[in-house]
Parts: structure tokens; C-alpha cells; sequence
């Protein structure tokens, strides 16, 4: 599944949609890329939240909320974990 909803550094939107990345769309993609390995989804996600904080905190270093940016980038997952 092709990834089109790709974040726009060093803003941090999507580049179709223009809503905070990950937006929704990327959530899907992202969740189907990585329907096998949440584990990776995960690291790939904290490696994203890293850059953004980085790129945020330039643009604004008195601005960026990093409690919001965390669960911007890793507090949607869990809400797809498989309920065995």
C-alpha cells in the first residue's frame, strides 16, 4: 500500500491533506504497512517524533508542546493493538 500522505518538514503536515502528520490517512497506511511488526511501526514512529521535536523546536523553541507531539506520533497504536 503506497504511502501518499507523507509528512512536510519542517512543519510537520501531511503534504495532501494538510493536517498534522500522521494524519489519518498515514494511521491506516502506516497500520497496514506494519500490520505484521508493531514493534517496528513503533521505533518508526519514535525515529518521526524525534525529527519533528528537533524540526519544531527550531521553527518555535518556545512553542512545541513535546507531551502532545508524543501522543501526535506514538499514542494512536495502541488503539489498534490486536485483542486476542
Amino acid at each position: 500500500m503506497p504511502r501518499d500522505h507523507l509528512p512536510l518538514r519542517p512543519l510537520w503536515l501531511c503534504r495532501v491533506c494538510a493536517d498534522p502528520w500522521p494524519c489519518a490517512n498515514a494511521r491506516l497506511s502506516l497500520k497496514a504497512e506494519y500490520a505484521q511488526d508493531r514493534t517496528a511501526l513503533c521505533v518508526y514512529l519514535g525515529s518521526m517524533l524525534y525529527d519533528a521535536c528537533e524540526d519544531l523546536t527550531k521553527l518555535n523553541p518556545n512553542e512545541v508542546d513535546v507531551a502532545a507531539l508524543y501522543t501526535r506520533f506514538i499514542g494512536w497504536p495502541d488503539r489498534f493493538r490486536r485483542r486476542d
